[in-house]
């Protein structure tokens, strides 16, 4: 019954978002006929040529292809004199098309083979990890709206400073996206709180959606939940085990923050060795230092990251600290 009412509920969404398309394609139509009635007078023009054709063909079949010729010389010089306006005056061609959500399954949630579409099984992953506000997220949090300036061009400890570590993280991370099919390692962004670690792995997440691919993002906290419900009985739902082992990505946000737990470990471990033998893509978010992780996770894990991750230190002053000192802007 839980299943129905999510799929209920993500069918209402798609009924919601092609009356969208369907309200914002009046719109402009009313917006272009308004500005240029000629271009009105055309459609409606069209529309009765061709209602007539139809009429005279069923009433006169014998002259079907006189019929049909003349109808297409007037629709060719009707569309001709149409679309001069439109190029004269800068009016896009997609102007009175649906724009929709998702142009593969014209926001049905099926394509045209009947089969759930990349956009239907990402809405129930929304729902399965409590990732409905994602889509509110990554409006912000975005690869466009990432800054660069809140890092110091100072030279830290190592030489080098935060605004020059950042620049490569970020360029390196719209490599990965760009690059996904054929990456063969993951990300691990590590350091303190308030360096945009989970701001990019939203940048990223938003990027790889955008590319038809499915994304679990999950805190730590709540993919060791789910693991241990599964495992006592208190959630049956395999789906929501298999997606974090067969998603395109799986974003660990905030690893460290669980309690200790060698079950966990072991859980964890062995979605991040089948991950990797699947050749699925891994991005882990964490507060701790690398010798931290050894502590906690042990070497053998490590070793791992170092391994089959790509490992970004971040480091400089806390954002979040910096727009409070700035009035929150």
């Amino acid at each position: 019954m839980a299943e129905e009412r999510v799929i209920n509920k993500i069918m209402d969404e798609y009924e919601e978002l092609r009356m969208n398309a369907a309200n914002d394609r009046k719109r402009r139509i009313e917006e272009v006929n308004k500005n240029f009635p000629r271009i009105g007078e055309i459609d409606k023009e069209i529309f009765r040529r061709g209602l007539d054709n139809t009429n005279n063909i069923l009433k006169n079949p014998e002259k079907k292809d006189e019929f049909n010729a003349d109808f297409k010389e007037n629709l060719e010089r009707l569309n001709a004199e149409k679309k001069k306006i439109m190029q004269e005056n800068n009016i896009s061609d997609d102007y009175d098309k649906y724009k929709y959500v998702c142009e593969n399954c014209h926001d049905t949630g099926y394509d045209d083979n009947g089969k759930k579409c990349q956009c239907f099984k990402q809405k129930l992953i929304n729902e399965a990890y409590s990732m409905s506000n994602m889509a509110e997220i990554i409006k912000t949090q975005n690869f466009d709206t990432f800054s660069i300036d809140y890092y110091s061009r100072q030279p830290y400890e190592n030489g080098i400073s935060p605004y020059e570590n950042m620049t490569k993280i970020y360029n390196n991370c719209k490599r990965f996206c760009e690059n996904f099919e054929n990456e063969t390692k993951g990300l691990v962004f590590y350091g303190t709180t308030g360096l945009g670690k989970t701001f990019l792995s939203s940048a990223i997440a938003k990027d790889i959606m955008d590319r038809g691919k499915t994304v679990v993002y999950v805190r730590a906290t709540k993919l060791f939940t789910i693991y241990e419900d599964y495992k006592f009985g208190r959630n049956t739902d395999r789906s929501v085990i298999d997606n974090i082992y067969n998603a395109d990505l799986l974003i660990i946000d905030d690893l460290g923050t669980e309690p200790f737990n060698k079950n966990n470990i072991s859980f964890l471990f062995d979605i991040v060795n089948e991950r990797i033998a699947k050749n699925k893509k891994i991005i882990i978010n964490t507060n701790l230092q690398i010798n931290e992780i050894t502590k906690m996770y042990s070497m053998r894990f490590t070793s791992r990251l170092y391994e089959y991750f790509m490992l970004y230190k971040f480091y400089g002053e806390d954002i979040r600290i910096q727009k409070l000192k700035n009035g929150g802007n």
